[in-house]
């Protein structure tokens, strides 16, 4: 018997311009939901055929940064970065475009924290928060700015942070937006402030956000292992039992870490350091493992402890999110321990399983949020920011992944089938958003492509705060 020797596609190896294409793949499938407008453009939040999520989420709205139109800019922006087709400029552009057409003021704060905000996340500050208001937009026209040079897109930028600053309420706790302070909240507030203070060198927004993160050091908690953490909100309101907290980073004490290190690096107030460092204290006392791969537990309660059984392996309460507030320390002081922890809290995702392993925590998910695409964003700025080849390694193991994880059926289209609510793991959705599905993907893909050409793409808003 002699079989013939043929290699077809399956056995090939991709390479740069296979995750390129990915990318364009994935945006020619958004555009088949995008909404033209009279101002410009939207898109749906999935397609009209599937369940799955509309605005019963606080971030999914059709203009959100989570979900939305400055999502989706944001991935449009790298594209056209990494391809130099000015179709997707234009595209972001249009999106832009319905932004400034539709802003809003400062009763929109109002109203969004006065109201009952209804649905699976009934979290007012969240319904307000970064991901989903104008602090989002602002995000996209500032990077649409930095690209084009349209003063009408810093003009926007300048107009959301001086409503921010309007819609602000101090009283007798000081001066703050809602009652939740994670990074999904108010901190997320302080730290926009802070971005829009590096980008312009107005000095009223960084004393404005040091005001309000005041508040927030004032209600540090003592750690029974050591170090500080902080209750950033009454979790009882999405059922958790009340006095839970969070660790990680997008609703707990490594996300107020990173935002006391952000500020820390331009105020050099070494109250803001001692804060940041002891939330990392916190964290790492309460850490499984060893150099070899470390993890921060999901949950915390001062009766039951940490939930050692329950990780998270992506941004929003695992390594990926933990890891910046790691960094920024590092960044500011030079202290090897906290460059050491980047790299051990990296290779624990992989020690767990990740990427191929769907664990407890990481779910049936490839978002930026919560899944592989946040990974694989990790792990490509880790390689930047090491040159270690273990985590270029891991970057490349990722997106092949990833890449094979995508929705083949459609030539030309591609996009991704997560199960993103994770108690209703039947729920499968192609979501289009940035850090909920496909756009998140395809973004993250070309981060990929962009380390192995040496191209330079618009970071994420996590990691504005590395640039120099």
């Amino acid at each position: 018997m002699n079989p013939r020797i043929v290699y077809p596609d399956i056995f090939k190896k991709n390479h740069a311009d296979n995750y390129l294409q990915a990318a364009i793949d994935t945006a020619e499938w958004i555009d088949t939901l995008a909404v033209k407008t009279p101002y410009g453009r939207i898109w749906k939040a999935l397609p009209d055929d599937q369940e799955g999520y509309r605005e019963d989420v606080p971030m999914f709205t059709s203009k959100s940064m989570y979900d939305g139109s400055a999502g989706i800019g944001i991935f449009l922006i790298r594209l056209y970065e990494a391809t130099g087709d000015n179709r997707w400029l234009e595209e972001a552009q249009e999106a832009a475009a319905h932004i400034l057409a539709t802003k809003v003021g400062a009763e929109w704060y109002y109203d969004t924290l006065h109201s009952e905000v209804k649905g699976i996340i009934p979290v007012p500050g969240w319904a307000a928060g970064s991901y989903n208001g104008p602090v989002g937009e602002a995000y996209f026209l500032e990077d649409l700015y930095q690209v084009t040079g349209k003063q009408e897109y810093r003009d926007y930028v300048l107009y959301v942070a001086d409503v921010l600053l309007e819609a602000a309420v101090e009283d007798e706790q000081g001066l703050h937006w809602s009652d939740q302070e994670d990074v999904t909240a108010d901190g997320g507030f302080i730290v926009f402030l802070d971005h829009v203070y590096r980008r312009t060198g107005i000095k009223k927004y960084l004393d404005f956000a040091c005001k309000a993160a005041d508040r927030i050091g004032k209600d540090t908690l003592d750690a029974p292992l050591g170090g500080k953490f902080w209750k950033l909100l009454d979790l009882s309101m999405i059922d958790f039992p009340k006095e839970t907290t969070f660790p990680n980073w997008s609703h707990g004490t490594t996300g107020t870490a990173w935002m006391f290190a952000v500020l820390y690096q331009d105020t050099k107030r070494e109250d803001y350091l001692k804060l940041a460092k002891a939330g990392l204290e916190y964290a790492m006392n309460i850490s499984v493992g060893d150099e070899t791969g470390r993890l921060i537990p999901y949950q915390d309660h001062p009766v039951t402890g940490p939930t050692y059984d329950k990780y998270y392996l992506s941004t929003c309460h695992g390594p990926v999110g933990s890891t910046l507030a790691f960094r920024a320390v590092y960044e500011a002081t030079g202290e090897e321990l906290f460059r050491n922890w980047t790299e051990e809290l990296s290779r624990g995702i992989v020690k767990a399983g990740a990427p191929e392993k769907h664990s407890w925590g990481y779910w049936n998910c490839r978002c930026q949020c919560c899944g592989t695409a946040g990974i694989l964003e990790h792990f490509a700025a880790m390689y930047e920011f090491t040159e270690e080849q273990e985590f270029y390694e891991y970057m490349i193991r990722t997106a092949d992944v990833l890449l094979a994880d995508s929705d083949h059926r459609t030539p030309g289209k591609k996009t991704w089938y997560d199960s993103w609510w994770r108690t209703i793991p039947t729920r499968i959705v192609s979501y289009p958003g940035l850090y909920v599905g496909a756009a998140g993907c395809g973004s993250s893909l070309l981060k990929t492509y962009a380390v192995m050409t040496g191209k330079k793409l618009t970071n994420l808003y996590e990691y504005h705060f590395f640039e120099k």
